[in-house]
């Protein structure tokens, strides 16, 4: 180890005593940890799913790794003694599972415990023979901004729903401001993409939705997880969107 790889990262006085378990960071002292917490916003927590090289694995990588394993069959344990999910949760979904199927759309929920399916508002107007109150989410990515929009009925239209957001005087008008960099475009000119499920991670591909079409005509035939997430993207910049090629 050289001198200067000994010092403190903080401080740059005396040597390093202690490392931080997430980002690395050496520090000597209790204040130069706090220090680096606050100015990297780091937890200090070390991140037990980061990817590690087979060269750089040690016993203690495996070993943690181990505990998490225990943990994760610790949760799914506690999870299934649980009566209330176990049973209620269980029904509603089931019953949304095969109005779907009847209506054609391939929707796939996940196990309680993960976070999308905790944050799914989606509702039936009756858990037999309902319409779809869909919880809708809405990325303009061109403004960086993300909406929620709960229990949309399924028979909504989609450009109705984005006059919502864009149209020069129906829209909310602090949404409007804040999608500034939409304000130029005819809203019928946006458009409006939907990522195909079941493909790798590094090959995306999007499925173009009709506007003039309701949500439920625009989702048919369509894999999604849980709720839609509609990207909102302006005609001149979507050539980072390849399309689906239709089958």
């Amino acid at each position: 180890m050289s001198t200067g790889d000994s010092k403190c990262e903080l401080c740059g006085k005396v040597q390093w005593k202690y490392k931080c378990p997430r980002c690395d960071k050496k520090t000597c002292c209790l204040a130069c940890v706090k220090q680096h917490k606050v100015e990297t916003n780091c937890n200090g927590i070390r991140d037990k799913t980061a990817f590690v090289k087979m060269k750089a694995m040690t016993d203690m990588h495996l070993l943690s790794d181990y505990r998490m394993l225990e943990d994760v069959d610790r949760s799914i344990d506690n999870h299934s003694r649980d009566p209330l999910r176990r049973s209620g949760v269980n029904k509603v979904v089931n019953n949304m599972k095969k109005i779907a199927e009847k209506k054609g759309l391939k929707v796939k929920f996940l196990p309680y415990p993960m976070s999308k399916r905790k944050n799914n508002t989606t509702r039936l107007t009756n858990y037999r023979t309902g319409d779809f109150l869909w919880h809708v989410e809405l990325i303009f990515p061109h403004s960086d901004i993300k909406y929620t929009e709960k229990r949309v009925h399924e028979d909504t239209c989609l450009g109705d729903m984005l006059k919502t957001f864009l149209h020069p005087t129906e829209s909310d008008p602090v949404k409007r401001q804040m999608l500034k960099s939409y304000s130029r475009t005819p809203v019928e000119d946006c458009k409006v993409l939907m990522q195909e499920e079941g493909l790798p991670a590094n090959f995306k591909r999007y499925h173009q939705l009709d506007q003039k079409k309701s949500l439920c005509e625009n989702l048919q035939g369509k894999n999604f997880i849980e709720y839609p997430t509609l990207h909102i993207v302006l005609p001149d910049r979507d050539d980072q969107y390849p399309l689906s090629t239709p089958k």
